[in-house]
């Protein structure tokens, strides 16, 4: 035995405390996360978990595959394999109307020769198919649903989800424990966590997700299941197989799921008779937006298995069921005026005021317009009613006007060059742009999102200055500039003690965080300047090629542009900053305070050149990232992206969906990757 922590226990009374400890915290996550009733503190909860891995690491042969502390993700993949269902994962015909129902249940009342049927509805949750297999009541794999004959292995990445059992207590059906077994569901994302991580993108100026299913499915697709465990996705169960016991009905599989700890929502109805189901139609489609997650309709199944079997299946879709779409909310509204929104880069966003109306259970009184071409184009004036639209999107929409509605009094919008901010600096908009800009550094609505985006988690990761905090400090002029954050300790014991609703904790916490963020790699440094155009990608870029933030303020232009995906737009953002008196000043002074603007060895040590010479061409729709991240991966690894193909091209990287590009590279020999190939190259 292993001398120790635990050198005074024998091994078989660790392993039944681990057991212990196993159970507590299962029991715990269940109760948090799927009854939102805890029974413990989160301080008891922390200190069972640091008891856990304490022993795990002391003795790693207690360290068991499903034990909760596996949920934060291991080591990133290099790809994920194929394996074929042993039962095929069949997609749903979907219908929109009533009468189409009845068409369903007069073939289903055929195929069983006029026999009673019972049908079960219930919530058809807006996600990602998954299936997960259990063996000895132990989680073992989770597959996508793929082209439903065989799918992707993802299971390091479904067992970080907090809401799934890892290890069941087998029930007994009909004298028979229940060990191994199929169980199938969706994975999605609550809205509020959606919004909020749309939110966080929008203030770093990056590419918002279009809906919360599209982030849910990029996100089981990462290689890193460390970065899944960081994401707040979710999983209703709805489906159970098993070889060892006859099951015999839908609902009764729904129950056993319950009752072994599986999340299958509360929504589930018997229904006799069609006007059954409609009635259960009808009821969600007025309460479905007090829902905290996105349905887009309703399942119907045949309740009794034997007659699932029955019916059988046509082409891909099984006959005993059917999918019930709700269509898109849409609603109409004054659109009174239209005002400015100023984000940390500066850029200014033209928001409608609306005649406050109810969208999907939201009262809506405000919308983004994007830009001013967005307005030109739509023809939208003031004094319009507009259609407002909010589907799976959560982020409600102006679609246009309507045009029978149009008053004469109706303005357009008259765009003023004034920054609504209390300086009132003349906005620009650079040539090639669609958006204008407050230049002003002493603009208060810039700085807020500014220290905001630099203190949010992919920046400098300073937690608890989050945006209601930041607001806060800079209206009590605690904060001019983000240099400003590593003065915050001098008010320790004169200002935050008086502050309303935050204690002592907050205090040493909010420091704590500080003083931690101060050993972030320059990378992250850079990309939290809030340079314009300088994402995460970019920043890693250019620290690769300048060391220092020296070394990059007295680079050339011609220099700048020199490097992989460093543009004009690019370069002259980059060198406007860094000669730019205060940003410069700002950054000498967060120098003094330790931060690090230089890359160090073992840094330099870690750089990727796999791509380096080569060049790539991105068409078509990517599932794991956007074609902007593709970008920055492939200019990560010393490689180039080109707008066009050409002899020149070395890869052309085709999502769904590809076009002419994919044609060309085919008739010139260019070599074509899928994105699974090039995921698989990028992890080379």
């Amino acid at each position: 035995m292993q001398q120790g922590l635990f050198d005074t226990t024998d091994i078989s009374t660790l392993e039944q405390r681990v057991h212990e400890l196993h159970d507590i915290i299962r029991r715990a996550d269940y109760a948090y996360y799927n009854e939102a009733q805890p029974f413990i503190t989160d301080k008891e909860y922390d200190d069972y978990f640091h008891e856990l891995q304490t022993i795990e690491k002391q003795y790693p042969l207690l360290l068991f595959p499903n034990s909760p502390t596996q949920r934060v993700g291991g080591e990133p993949l290099k790809e994920f394999v194929t394996v074929p269902h042993e039962i095929p994962m069949l997609s749903l015909s979907n219908t929109y109307s009533f009468a189409e129902i009845e068409e369903f249940h007069k073939r289903v009342s055929d195929g069983l020769e006029g026999r009673s049927v019972e049908y079960v509805a219930e919530l058809k949750y807006d996600g990602v198919a998954i299936s997960l297999k259990y063996v000895n009541g132990q989680f073992v794999q989770a597959v996508t649903r793929g082209d439903g004959e065989k799918g992707d292995d993802i299971t390091q990445n479904v067992k970080t989800l907090r809401t799934l059992p890892l290890t069941v207590s087998p029930p007994l059906i009909d004298g028979i424990p229940l060990y191994d077994f199929e169980v199938r569901g969706e994975i999605f994302m609550m809205k509020d966590d959606f919004i909020n991580i749309n939110r966080e993108r929008e203030e770093k100026g990056e590419k918002l997700y279009a809906n919360p299913r599209n982030l849910a499915a990029g996100t089981l697709k990462m290689l890193d299941s460390r970065e899944v465990a960081r994401r707040p996705l979710h999983i209703t169960c709805y489906y159970l197989f098993t070889k060892q016991i006859e099951l015999v009905s839908h609902s009764q599989n729904i129950a056993i799921l319950g009752a072994m700890g599986f999340p299958i929502g509360n929504a589930q109805q018997s229904c006799l008779s069609l006007n059954d189901i409609y009635s259960f139609i009808d009821y969600w489609h007025i309460h479905r937006d007090s829902l905290p997650f996105f349905i887009d309709g309703i399942v119907i199944k045949v309740n009794n298995l034997s007659q699932q079997k029955e019916l059988g299946f046509v082409a891909r879709s099984p006959r005993w069921a059917i999918a019930y779409k709700y269509e898109a909310v849409k609603e109409t509204t004054l659109l009174k005026d239209i005002t400015y929104q100023v984000g940390r880069t500066g850029v200014v966003t033209p928001v409608a005021e609306l005649e406050p109306v109810v969208v999907a259970g939201s009262t809506i009184s405000r919308a983004t317009l994007h830009n001013y071409d967005f307005i030109t184009a739509l023809d939208i004036r003031i004094g319009d009613t507009v259609s407002i639209e909010k589907g799976g999107d959560v982020i409600p929409k102006v679609t246009g006007y309507i045009p029978e509605k149009r008053q004469e009094q109706s303005m357009k919008f008259m765009f003023t060059p004034i920054c609504p901010c209390p300086v009132g600096s003349t906005l620009v908009r650079p040539e090639g742009e669609a958006n204008y800009y407050c230049d002003h550094s002493a603009c208060p609505w810039q700085l807020k999102r500014r220290i905001t985006h630099f203190a949010s988690r992919d920046a400098m990761n300073i937690e608890g200055l989050g945006e209601k905090v930041v607001d806060r400090f800079v209206e009590l002029s605690l904060l001019h500039t983000i240099a400003d954050i590593y003065d915050l300790h001098t008010h320790k014991d004169t200002v935050f003690p008086t502050l309303e609703r935050w204690g002592e904790k907050s205090t040493v916490n909010l420091l704590s965080a500080i003083e931690e963020s101060k050993k972030q790699p320059f990378s992250r440094v850079l990309f939290s300047l809030g340079i314009r155009f300088v994402g995460e990608g970019v920043a890693k870029i250019l620290t690769r090629y300048f060391r220092t933030i020296d070394d990059l303020k007295n680079a050339t232009l011609e220099q700048l542009v020199q490097v992989p995906e460093i543009g004009n737009r690019i370069a002259q953002s980059v060198l406007e900053h860094l000669h730019d008196e205060s940003e410069w000043a700002i950054i000498e002074r967060m120098k003094i305070n330790g931060i690090r603007f230089e890359t160090v060895e073992s840094e330099m040590a870690t750089l990727n050149t796999t791509l380096q010479g080569k060049t790539f061409v991105l068409t078509g729709e990517m599932v794991t990232m956007t074609r902007n991240q593709a970008g920055e991966e492939i200019a990560q690894r010393g490689g180039k992206v080109s707008g066009s193909v050409s002899k020149k091209t070395t890869y052309l990287i085709a999502g769904d969906n590809a076009g002419s590009k994919l044609t060309k590279a085919r008739e010139l020999g260019v070599t074509v990757l899928n994105e699974q190939e090039f995921l698989l190259l990028l992890s080379e």
